[in-house]
């Protein structure tokens, strides 16, 4: 009678003619999902921080992305479960395989390069509740070659809440720091296979866009180790476009906060774009910043304003830039 997992059917009368059990709940389950394109060097020390799990994984999967240095046969030996591709699909459809393959309620990317601390998932699990889509967690960039700290991202869960896009523009979100709901990844399209960069801010602004629940753990449980010759770092100047074009879809019917966060943004890809010589991608980003209400390049000073108003937008970013060098350099 008190079993509640049972109820009770009555008649008009009041009868009892049945009882019938309630459906129960199955329990959630994780997966650690890898793309892998020639990182078979590196998949020792992700499968170890993977072993050392305090919550394991129900899953470990990895998606060999075209790679010829055997990062299947590693992963395989590691007793991951191996999805390959003979050529490069890219890191969106990669893991959009991996997406399919995976049968566990909640998902973690993870790159084959990058690793997680011992209680990631203990402690990421926690907070993974019904009312949850995504949970986040800190995040630390250590150089490849020293160790040393190179940015640490930390995460203000009500900044977050209050203006979504404009916090995810400005706070790297990347997919090693992500717990996601398999369902709330399928609503909001998964990863665009279009995108060779950035596919993890597209799928973050979709996500709050379709009403994704998110919460933060303040602790710093992955790490992310940056290498020169990485494949973003190698193409910064594609990484930059990709961006500038991500955050100029957000211009039509955007907010004020909005705006202003686009227009901050631009301006800084124009002078990242300056940074690498490609003065012709500048004046795209100079535009984008206008469109958005701002008056790059930002200065505090009287006689550069004056200046803005009668030399062309490029022309008045390489002279702010060439002024800042001489005086650092004096």
């Amino acid at each position: 009678m008190n079993d509640p997992t049972s109820s009770m059917l009555f008649t008009a009368t009041g009868a009892v003619t049945t009882t019938l059990p309630y459906p129960k709940t199955p329990p959630d389950t994780y997966g650690m999902l890898v793309p892998c394109k020639n990182g078979a060097a590196f998949l020792p020390r992700l499968f170890a921080a993977t072993r050392d799990q305090t919550r394991p994984f129900d899953e470990v999967w990895l998606f060999d992305d075209g790679s010829s240095d055997g990062s299947g046969e590693v992963a395989a030996s590691f007793g991951a479960r191996v999805l390959r591709s003979d050529r490069s699909l890219g890191p969106s459809a990669a893991r959009n395989r991996l997406i399919e393959a995976c049968s566990c309620t909640w998902l973690h990317f993870h790159d084959a390069d990058d690793t997680l601390d011992g209680k990631y998932l203990e402690r990421v699990a926690a907070e993974a509740r019904t009312d949850i889509d995504v949970v986040i967690c800190d995040m630390v960039w250590l150089d490849e070659t020293t160790g040393a700290v190179e940015n640490h991202w930390h995460y203000d869960a009500a900044a977050l809440a209050s203006d979504a896009a404009s916090y995810l523009i400005v706070n790297t979100v990347g997919g090693i720091n992500g717990l996601y709901r398999r369902t709330a990844l399928l609503a909001a399209g998964a990863f665009d296979e279009k995108l060779g960069y950035w596919e993890d801010l597209d799928l973050s602004l979709r996500l709050s866009r379709h009403g994704a629940r998110i919460t933060v753990v303040n602790e710093d449980l992955v790490m992310a180790y940056r290498r020169r010759a990485s494949y973003s770092n190698s193409n910064l100047g594609e990484v930059w476009r990709v961006k500038l074009q991500l955050i100029r879809s957000l211009l039509p019917g955007a907010g004020e906060s909005l705006r202003r966060t686009i227009a901050a943004e631009a301006e800084q890809i124009a002078n990242r774009f300056a940074a690498l010589g490609n003065w012709r991608d500048v004046p795209m980003a100079l535009v984008l910043n206008h469109e958005a209400g701002g008056s790059a390049p930002t200065t505090g000073s009287l006689v550069f304003r004056l200046l803005k108003r009668v030399l062309p937008g490029t022309s008045a970013l390489w002279l702010q830039r060439s002024l800042r060098m001489l005086l650092r350099s004096k």
